[in-house]
């Protein structure tokens, strides 16, 4: 295939030119270049396309100045391994950088996975988040959900951020991106019990169980399903009456272990009610039954909730039980982690304040507790002028 020169530093080469800038010699002497390729749209005329490949030179070539170690001829699939070899191991907890990993082969590996870091742009991502699909639970093609929007979008400011910081990049694609956003119906917004809902939804979870032990738990102190199954018996004082969060459980790939909470807000106290003391109580009493049945293989005798065997106990399977146990109620559009809504909505509307509650949730910052819960606060804050309005009115 013949070659033309168009310019200094501009070979075209069939349809696709050749840029290359000089970056200076190395100590032995030797010249550094930094090449790179740039292909126009199809049907272009040639006078068009040197046009447009002069333009893209120079702005290939100012983007090379200063920057000795730019690879922007670079993949997301090379950049996401090294990401995951290098900074995912020492920057992220090994659950995060498991479900990361996961979370780019789905998603990403097909549509960016092939991609140059430099045909990489906002404008691409935005029209990846427009236009990309994921399965339900009936395996149907729905869009992407805003929540589920911002997981990924989060996943790739963290590697295209370590791109930049490793000289791959000059700046971040993952800037300006226009992320789905629609109005949440009713049903969706909804997350948490009515107080008018709270006894017959306890009634379901009436006699002992350790499911429903673990779902009481839940609704009255808040905590998030890890750090409840995370627990140990040496975390309950019944002399204080606190329970402290030191763990949460996490699974990596189906093996168990524990993990220091989300973040350093996430280790606190939480104050134990007489009733919640005396479901403890309850529930040891018959783990102390099973641990004197299989007193060879009860593994973890030191966690409070365990698997029949002893095992740590499973949160996917706390989940799959919780989710039979609710199917086919008036409760059926709440999770586990609604149980940490329910309770979090109790205290606000109960005029508890938010920087209590915050940290009683244990959220890195007070503005996490007021965009959650914005819904609940701007009825509080209704409630409170209507207050006012009656005491004046006096």
């Amino acid at each position: 295939m013949k070659s033309r020169r168009v310019d200094t530093g501009i070979v075209q080469r069939g349809n696709t030119y050749t840029f290359t800038v000089a970056m200076g010699m190395t100590a032995e002497g030797k010249q550094i270049r930094k090449t790179t390729t740039f292909t126009p749209p199809e049907g272009t005329t040639e006078k068009k396309a040197d046009k447009l490949a002069k333009e893209e030179y120079v702005n290939f070539k100012n983007r090379c100045k200063g920057l000795s170690a730019f690879n922007e001829n670079m993949r997301f699939q090379e950049l996401s391994e090294e990401y995951f070899k290098f900074y995912a191991p020492n920057k992220l907890k090994p659950i995060t950088a498991y479900n990361y990993e996961k979370m780019v082969a789905y998603h990403f590996k097909d549509y960016f996975g092939n991609k140059k870091l430099k045909e990489i742009t906002s404008g691409m991502l935005t029209n990846f988040f427009s236009t990309h699909t994921t399965q339900n639970k009936e395996g149907k093609e729905i869009p992407l959900s805003p929540s589920n929007a911002k997981k990924l979008y989060t996943i790739l400011q963290s590697i295209f951020t370590f791109a930049v910081t490793q000289d791959y990049m000059k700046e971040s694609p993952a800037r300006n991106v226009i992320l789905p956003s629609k109005k949440a119906t009713a049903d969706e917004k909804r997350k948490y019990l009515t107080e008018s809902e709270l006894p017959p939804f306890l009634n379901l979870f009436q006699e002992y169980s350790s499911l429903n032990t673990i779902v009481k738990l839940l609704l009255f102190t808040g905590m998030r399903s890890g750090e409840c199954l995370g627990l140990r018996w040496e975390d309950i004082d019944y002399i204080d009456k606190t329970i402290t969060i030191r763990h949460t459980l996490s699974d990596v790939g189906g093996k168990h272990f524990l993990t220091t909470p989300k973040s350093k807000s996430s280790r606190r106290y939480i104050s134990m009610s007489d009733s919640i003391a005396e479901l403890l109580r309850e529930h040891k009493r018959h783990q102390l039954e099973l641990q004197i049945a299989q007193s060879e293989t009860f593994i973890h005798p030191e966690m409070v909730f365990t698997s029949d065997t002893g095992n740590y106990k499973d949160r996917s399977s706390l989940n799959t039980s919780f989710r039979n146990r609710i199917k086919g109620t008036d409760f059926d559009f709440l999770t586990l982690h609604s149980l940490r809504h329910c309770n979090a909505t109790l205290l606000l509307n109960s005029g508890v304040d938010i920087k209590v509650v915050s940290d009683y949730l244990g959220h890195s910052d007070i503005g996490i507790t007021a965009d959650i819960y914005a819904d609940v606060l701007a009825s509080t804050r209704k409630k409170t002028a209507e207050i006012i309005e009656l005491k004046l009115a006096k």
